[in-house]
């Protein structure tokens, strides 16, 4: 099996990379004002609300984390079968990957109305992170 023949350190630092980028992607030094704005999430005010979403989350980070790893594996596991070595080819894949992240966040957003630049928003962050996950596992062997 596939799995079995993976380096699991570099899908983990892969992973990491990816969710870190998304830590910054949506915070405030990042685009946190323009993806609420957009998506029409305000932050709560009674202090009920906040705890209860302190509370949940570590849940959403686990999840994200967790997204990631997949992510991670599957570019690992695509890039074993093709056969990708070098940088510049890890930064192919990770378009190639990309696009259908874009392509679902494409349609999503039109028929929900969303803005192009939220789109940009949402999608812009799998992009920079697949890209950068597939540029670490191609190097990283």
């Amino acid at each position: 099996m596939i799995l079995e023949h993976l380096n699991y350190l570099p899908i983990a630092v892969a992973a990491l990379a990816y969710f870190a980028i998304g830590s910054v992607w949506f915070s405030p030094v990042g685009f946190s004002k323009a993806w609420m704005q957009g998506h029409n999430i305000t932050m709560p005010t009674d202090e009920e609300t906040k705890k209860k979403m302190m509370k949940e989350m570590p849940k959403y980070m686990l999840f994200s984390l967790t997204s990631s790893f997949v992510g991670a594996v599957v570019l690992a596991a695509l890039q074993g079968v093709i056969g990708i070595n070098g940088w510049m080819a890890g930064v192919k894949l990770g378009l190639a990957a990309a696009a259908f992240i874009f392509i679902a966040f494409a349609q999503s957003h039109m028929y929900t109305r969303k803005s192009f630049k939220l789109l940009l928003i949402d999608s812009g962050y799998h992009i920079v992170g697949l890209v950068l996950a597939s540029v670490i596992l191609s190097v990283w062997k």
